[in-house]
């Protein structure tokens, strides 16, 4: 099995990350009343958060960060045991 480049999955998973993201800022004025948007939890995931625009912005970027975090963990984790499983000749 070939090793995954880090570079790419890193990429996908921040766009990734920014695309989901930014459906739900956009759900925000359609569905108002939605128990996501009207908890605190946005703040509480994203430090610095608010219905402002920097706020938003700051969420947009955190997101990314947050894909970025899940490569810089799942690529290395993935690549160690891909050379190790497959060089047993298990499937």
């Amino acid at each position: 099995m070939s090793k995954l480049n880090f570079k790419v999955v890193a990429a996908s998973l921040a766009v990734t990350a920014e695309v989901a993201f930014a459906i739900c800022v956009i759900f925000r004025p359609i569905f108002p009343a939605w128990a996501m948007y009207t908890s605190d939890s946005w703040a509480a995931v994203f430090p610095g958060f608010s219905w402002t625009f920097v706020g938003v912005l700051i969420g947009f970027v955190e997101s990314a960060l947050y894909g970025l975090l899940a490569a810089v963990i799942f690529v290395p984790i993935y690549n160690f045991f891909s050379a190790r499983l497959s060089s047993s000749g298990a499937s």
